[in-house]
Order: structure tokens, then sequence, then C-alpha cells
């Protein structure tokens, strides 16, 4: 058959770009092509440069060649497959030298095998340094292409003869100098670093770092709490976990700035609750209805196991230490109650009722072999707890003492008259008197350099011991506060717990005076509340006891 070309098609009209009619084929393209050789061999030789000039390429002077090489890129489309991948890939991989030098010959394939071979000799007796230069030379004369074929051919074989830890800066340190580097991590950081690989796992779980991170005084728990935890850590070695501390650390921290806690509830007063305190395994109860209830912490039972009766009047104050429970009541009495429980067996015994308030017993606290007391008749009364005898009796405030707390050398107490006083608990002097609330002093606690307290005027106020000036305010407006009177508050060293008329229970950070979380459960004001590391338990009066547990969650 002959293929040469038909002169008489130059004159035909082929369709143009956007029309119905059916695209050139490859076969079409060579019987309407004026040079099918020249443009055959450029197509499917890929020596087809799209950005040269096209008359220049071809070397066409003719007018009706232009014609059919215009309508030649617009019907590509419709190419094999073969050579579509000629004229929208390889092309495109083209070096920009050829680019530049279109008239360059091409080197025939006797002459490529012999000079690659010349090549891979010299290259295969160079040194190590020299094929690292001749290697970085020829990348600045390679296109895009054989970049791609370089990153696809050597990614499994990049490190391949490489030390295990080639890309670890890390491994390469003295264990000592690693350690410390890993010491400025920040716990999150630390925990990520272990993900990374064995190494860093070894590495980052060692009990120095997480000992370190634990004792920090974000992370830091009492000194009770700290000494419990260490022991349920210890290994069978009697070396301690510091990872697992800090992890259970870390969740309690994390659960109290979140309020995330699990609440339970105790029901069975029958008048509201007036006081609470809690040990690690039971929560006691004093309420307007005359009694003292003691629940279990560690069962689901809302139920209480004990009730306290022996008041003639309300109950409103107590204080735990042990198995001994001393409550003050509005029947002017204080009891000492021996609170004894084994796994078969209880009793509870009244040991010991002082008598010599004139009206009720508002408050009071125990430390060793003392109790002391505030009551109605504005006096502060030092007594012994074993024998019941008044120690000693002090007078200054001219209302009700609603709060009190001490230590070895001081008594510091809060009354109906606006004021708070700090005593001298030998000689039972008045050393000083702080005035700022506005109304009724409720409740106060305070350590070596600050008093906190909370009064009927809704405000928590600080306190500088060794000055007597007001430090700081808490109140609704600046902080957050409480909206209703301030029933009741607690305090370590980085958190304050305060309880309100509002219904609401707050947390404060101690040190930014930063209000951080409001817990809201319980169906009316919120009278008395405790708690430590672990949990808040808080009466209410609603009638009930609550629990809330920021370790379960």
């Amino acid at each position: 058959m002959d293929l040469s070309p038909d002169i008489s098609l130059r004159n035909q009209q082929l369709p143009r770009s956007g029309s119905h009619t059916r695209s050139l084929s490859v076969s079409d393209l060579s019987l309407a092509s004026p040079f099918p050789e020249t443009l055959n061999e450029v197509i499917v030789n890929g020596t087809y440069d799209r950005n040269l000039n096209k008359e220049t390429s071809l070397n066409c002077n003719s007018a009706s060649a232009m014609v059919y090489w215009n309508e030649l890129p617009r019907k590509s489309y419709s190419l094999p497959h073969r050579y579509k991948a000629h004229i929208m890939g390889g092309w495109r991989g083209t070096s920009r030298t050829y680019s530049e030098n279109p008239s360059k010959p091409t080197i025939s394939p006797s002459e490529f095998k012999q000079q690659f071979t010349l090549m891979r000799q010299w290259f295969n007796s160079f040194t190590d340094e020299q094929k690292n230069r001749v290697l970085s030379e020829l990348l600045e004369h390679i296109g895009p292409s054989q970049l791609h074929l370089l990153s696809v051919a050597i990614g499994s074989r990049l490190h391949h003869g490489c030390p295990p830890n080639c890309q670890d800066p890390i491994g390469w340190l003295p264990p000592g100098l690693a350690l410390t580097i890993f010491s400025y991590l920040d716990p999150v950081s630390l925990a990520q670093a272990s993900q990374v690989c064995r190494a860093w796992c070894n590495l980052a779980s060692r009990d120095c770092l997480w000992r370190s991170l634990s004792l920090q005084h974000e992370w830091q728990l009492s000194s009770s709490s700290h000494n419990k935890q260490v022991r349920h850590c210890m290994r069978n070695d009697g070396t301690v976990n510091w990872k697992q501390v800090f992890v259970e650390r870390y969740r309690l921290h994390r659960n109290w700035m979140g309020a995330h806690c699990h609440v339970r509830t105790f029901e069975g007063h029958t008048e509201g609750v007036s006081c609470v305190q809690f040990d690690d395994h039971r929560i006691v109860s004093g309420s307007h209805d005359n009694t003292i209830k003691v629940w279990n912490m560690r069962t689901n039972s809302p139920w209480s196991v004990q009730t306290l009766v022996g008041h003639s009047g309300m109950v409103r104050c107590l204080h735990l230490a042990g198995n001994r429970l001393v409550s003050g009541s509005a029947d002017a009495t204080i009891k000492v109650w021996d609170v004894e429980e084994t796994s078969q067996w209880s009793s509870i015994n009244c040991k010991v009722t002082m008598i010599g308030h004139s009206s009720t017993v508002r408050c009071l606290q125990v430390d060793g072999e003392r109790v002391v007391s505030g009551s109605y008749d504005h006096l502060v009364k030092v007594w012994a707890l074993a024998s019941g005898d008044c120690l000693r009796t002090m007078a200054g405030h001219q209302a009700p003492v609603l709060t009190i707390a001490f230590d070895q050398d001081k008594i510091i107490s809060g009354a109906a008259d606006n004021t708070i006083k700090v005593w001298q608990l030998d000689s039972g002097q008045c050393q000083k008197t702080l005035v700022g609330h506005e109304d009724s002093v409720t409740t106060l606690t305070y350590d070596n350099t600050t008093i906190i307290s909370g009064s009927l005027d809704c405000t928590i106020r600080l306190w500088c011991i060794s000055s007597g000036q007001c430090v700081g305010v808490l109140d609704w407006m600046s902080s957050e506060g409480h909206t209703g009177v301030i029933r009741c508050l607690a305090a370590d060293s980085r958190r304050i717990v305060s309880a309100s008329d509002d219904k609401t229970i707050k947390v404060w950070d101690r040190e930014s005076r930063r209000r951080l979380v409001t817990l809201r459960n319980h169906t009316d004001g919120v009278t008395c509340l405790a708690f430590n590391d672990y949990v808040i338990v808080s009466g209410s009066y609603d009638k009930t006891v609550k629990l809330w547990d920021f370790s379960v969650c």
C-alpha cells in the first residue's frame, strides 16, 4: 500500500477545535501531515519540544503547512496512550540543556554503552570523597524526571550500611548528657519523646526524670497523700515507679482543673447538715436534727453505717482525729466520742462531756491533747481533751464567735462583730485585731504567713499575719466569686475551696487568686466542706452529704 501523502489533501478543510466532527487519529495525522516522515519521527522518538518555535523545529516555510501544524496540538488528546505519554510527560522531563541546544546531536546506543562503561570504571576507582563530589556536581545538571527517579530508586537503600542511630542526635550522646537534655522537657513532650523509638523510650522512662517532675510544686501532694501514693507505687524490688506516680498526679491535676469528678450523695439526715469531717474510709456529719452520722466511703450504699445520739440540740461542729471524734452542739456542751471499728464489729462511746459555755458551741478544733472552742457567749475556751477541764478562757469579741483555728503558738478567731482576733495561746492575750469585713466572719483558715477568711458580706479576704493588713479580696465582681454569703472555706498550699448559700462550691488558685472551677450539685445552700488532694466532702441545707471524687475520672 502506498503511504505517501496525497497532495489533494492540502486543499481539504480539516475540522477546527470545538467542532463536533471526529478528531484526528494517528493515521489521520500521518496522512494529513505535509511532512509525514519528519513529524512522525519527532513524535515517536520523543524529540518534540513544544516550547520551540514551530517553524524552526520543522523548518517549514509553506503557509499551508502552518495551517496543518496549528491543528496538531489541539488534536493531540485523541492520540493513543503510548503517544500521549511522550507528548504530555516525556517532554516535560527533557533537560534544560537540551531545550537550550535543540541542534545538539544524539549519541548512538553503541557509543552511549561505550562511554557509560568507561564512566562507570572511572567512578568505581574514585575514593568516597571523590564519589561524593561527582554526585554533588551531577545534581546540578539533572532535571525533574531524573530527580524523581533518584527518589524512588534510593528510598529503600538510603541508610544502607549506616549505624543504627545515624539519624538520632540523642543516641550519639553520653547517657548523662542525654538525660540532662530530657530533663528540660515538660511532661507532655517527655511522654511524646518516649514514643519515638525504643532507645528514647528507655531513656524517657528513667525514674530520675519522673521523680523530678513529681516533686515540682505544681504536682506536689500533701505529705500524707505523697507517702501513701509512694507506697502504692512501690515495685517488688523496693524501688518507686515514679512514672506511675506522676501519671496519677497529672490525671488528678487535670480533673481538678476541669471539674471532672464523680459525685456520690449520702442521704439520711432529716434536717440540714451543719458540719462534716472525713478520713480515708468514712465521713462523719452533724445535723440540725441533733444527730451525728457515720458513712462508709468504700461502699456504694447511700445509707449511714452508724448514728450517734447524745446531744440535745443541733450539732454545729465536729473534729475527727483517728478514732476520736469531738462534737459541739447548741446544748452548750462538747462531747468526745470513741469511734472504733474493725472488720467484725464497731462501737461508739461518749468518753467525755465538757461543760462551760453558756450558749451554742459554734466552732472547735482539736490539736494533740487540747481542744479550743468558740461560742455564741462571745468566749473562746481552751480545754484538756482527756479530762474535759477548761484550761483558759479568752474574752474580747463583742458578738458570737463563729469560727476558730489554732496551732502550738496562737489562736485565731472570727466573730459576728466583723473582726478577726489573733490570741497568744499560752497567755491568752489578744495580739492584734483585723478589721475589714463588712459583716460577720463565718469561717477562716491560715498558715505561717496568711489568714484566709469568709464572711456574710459574700467576700473572701486574705490577710498578712505579721502586719494584719488585708492583701487580697475575692468577690463576685472582680473574681467571679460567690453571690451568696460564705459559709465555709478550707485551703492547702495550692488551692482555696469555698462554699456558699448560692448552692455552689468554688475552687481557687491560691497563688494567682484566680477562680478555677465552680461545682454545682446541691439544691440548697452549702453549709460546710472539707477536702484533701483527692476528694471534697460537703454538707448542705438540702439534708445531704456529697462526696466529690476527683481520682476516679
